[in-house]
């Protein structure tokens, strides 16, 4: 059975792995070996210990588990640009549970967050431009490329990417 609630503290250690293993695959080809095979394990778990131990108000992160075991997570930071409105900071599903919907669940669950909290209904995120399949997911759930630029990577990597947008979260289609 699959749930979907406010991720506390407690999820930051698996929110830390799925985050390090979707990266390990994604990025491989981004990303330096060393910070993907050493280095990101800790810089991926002190950001999600960060977040969790110290919540922001604008900050909103949830968690999809399907039998108490992590399967996806969202974060969003709302209002975070005057004109794009939302961020969806990171949007994460395990390998074994893509193709469930559960990527369109998260998203709905963070549109309903807005709904309740956000003053700006537009919502928007980045996505490294070697993400074929991200890309690919965010063009069928709506999702429109806003602009293209680069994102300096943890550790230290210049990488290509764009930013996807909604100009309003009830354009999600899902």
């Amino acid at each position: 059975m699959l749930t979907i609630h406010k991720a506390t503290f407690d999820d930051h250690q698996a929110i830390a792995s799925l985050h390090v293993q979707n990266w390990q695959t994604v990025y491989r080809h981004d990303l330096s070996e060393q910070y993907l095979t050493q280095d990101i394990h800790q810089d991926r778990f002190q950001v999600w210990h960060g977040r969790l131990s110290h919540p922001e108000q604008k900050r909103h992160i949830l968690v999809a588990k399907q039998n108490e075991t992590l399967c996806g997570f969202i974060c969003i930071e709302l209002d975070a640009h005057p004109e794009l409105g939302t961020l969806v900071d990171n949007l994460h599903v395990s390998p074994s549970a893509k193709g469930q919907g559960i990527g369109k669940q998260l998203l709905r669950r963070a549109a309903e967050v807005m709904t309740q909290h956000a003053s700006h209904h537009g919502l928007y995120l980045e996505v490294l431009a070697s993400n074929v399949s991200a890309i690919g997911f965010y063009q069928r759930v709506g999702g429109t490329e806003f602009s293209a630029q680069t994102w300096q990577a943890p550790d230290g990597t210049i990488v290509d990417e764009y930013v996807y947008h909604w100009a309003d979260h009830g354009q999600l289609q899902l």
